[in-house]
Parts: C-alpha cells; structure tokens; sequence
C-alpha cells in the first residue's frame, strides 16, 4: 500500500489585487494533520505546490505523479486552496448552461494553456482504479463549482479573480462540475453561489472550511465525509458566522476520510 498526497496553496499571483491569505496555510495544516496527527501518510509521499510553482503544468504534473501506480488499497489526496472561475465551455453538448468550472493557477492569463477545466480534471481522474480511496478537498468560492472568488470585507477575504477571462465573461452557474461520476469523494467549501471565507482564525489566517474540516476530523475522523460535512462542517461554519454551506460529491456512503 502507497499513499500519497498533492497539496496546492496559492496566496500570491502576479497581479496584487488577486492576492489571498490563507491558502498556504491550508495545506500546511492538511500536511501536518495527515503525517503527523494520524500517521496516514509518509511526508515523503506528500507534495506541496506553492504560488509561482502551481502552474497549470506543474499542477498537471503532480496530479500524474499523485495516479501514477496507484493500487486497490491506496489512499489518494488532492487538496487545492487557490482562484478559480467560470468560463464559457469548449464542449456545449455537455453543459446545459454552457460554461465549465476552472481553477486558475498561478500561470493564468486567461488562455486555455492556462487553464484548468474541470473537463481536464475529469479525465485526469477518470483513470483512478476502483478500490483506492480518493478525496479531493476544493476549499475555493462557488467551490461546488471548483472556483474562488477574494472580496475584502474587514476580518474575512472571500476567495473574484481580477483580470483576464477565459474566451468570454463569467456568469453564475448553478450546474454541477462533475460531469461524470467521481470515483472517490469531492468535498467542496461552499455551494456553487456561495464564497469561501479566508479568515483570521485564533490571530492566524486560514480558509474557514479547511479549518473547521480539520477540526473535526481531529475529534470525528472514522465519521463518513457527508455525515463529517453536513452534521459537523457545516454547523461549525454557520455558528461562528461563515455564510457557506459546504458539499459532498462521489462515492462516499460506505467510506471515511481515511480507511
């Protein structure tokens, strides 16, 4: 058994007003929780990308090297704090309202080379043999959607990208990303009209989802992730004042975070 990890936090991107917080802190915490805290996963087999090394290719790269001989039995990790948008798809028969989810690496600049569709990601996944244990953790706005938006607002940044679109402007959407079933789990910090806060949690930025997720997996971590998310998570979020409501996605019924 091989499990392995790839943590994407991006806070800084080339253009200042599209900066955030908390991102790099996510996957520090998520690293320190699943090798140190459980013991799940060897901090050799976890990788983390970081602002200028999240590039669309070095993301892509990753996420092969994260598949690459994975066996029933293994546990797979994919966790991304960063940007991320809509834009009008490349494959209309597919979406009903016409656009695809992005998440926009470091990179972006509003050409496709640039960017990362949730079309991409379904292929890239797609080949996950049955029998590893696969969760995909998106702490990012609209992220039942796969994308963030930043909106200063005092105390909490919500994670709207400034700058270049993808062949057209963004529009709400109220569809699915996942085009096809995900086999593994999805959880996402928000529902798809909704932002994710970047938050200042105990004099320490950090995504407000990440930070209740790992709180309670600290004390709940054999709970099935929509119990984790709806019961725990959720209730969390709004008693302390976060206007989200995160989602589960993909085969979760029989399976907990870790196995």
């Amino acid at each position: 058994m091989k499990n392995k990890a790839l943590l994407v936090g991006i806070n800084k991107y080339p253009d200042p007003r599209n900066e955030l917080r908390g991102c790099i802190n996510d996957i520090l915490d998520m690293e320190h929780f699943i090798s140190e805290k459980n013991n799940v996963y060897a901090k050799e087999n976890i990788k983390k990308l970081t602002d200028r090394e999240a590039t669309k290719k070095g993301i892509i790269t990753q996420i092969k090297w994260l598949l690459e001989g994975a066996q029933p039995g293994d546990q797979l990790l994919f966790h991304y704090s960063g940007h991320g948008a809509q834009a009008p798809t490349l494959t209309q028969q597919l979406e009903k309202d016409g656009l695809d989810e992005i998440i926009c690496p470091y990179d972006f600049d509003g050409s496709n080379n640039t960017t990362l569709r949730d079309k991409e990601f379904a292929q890239l996944f797609a080949g996950i043999p049955k029998g590893v244990h696969f969760v995909w953790i998106s702490d990012s706005c609209h992220a039942e959607d796969l994308s963030r938006d930043p909106f200063n607002s005092g105390e909490k940044l919500y994670r709207y990208f400034n700058g270049p679109r993808v062949s057209g402007d963004i529009v709400p959407n109220t569809a699915s990303a996942i085009t096809t079933p995900l086999n593994g789990a999805l959880l996402s910090a928000c529902e798809s009209h909704q932002l994710s806060a970047d938050a200042i949690i105990n004099n320490r930025f950090n995504g407000a989802f990440t930070h209740y997720l790992i709180q309670n997996l600290l004390e709940y971590g054999d709970t099935k992730p929509m119990d984790l998310i709806v019961q725990l998570v959720n209730v969390d979020l709004q008693h302390n004042g976060y206007d989200q409501s995160p989602q589960t996605e993909g085969l979760l019924e029989k399976r907990t975070f870790f196995l």
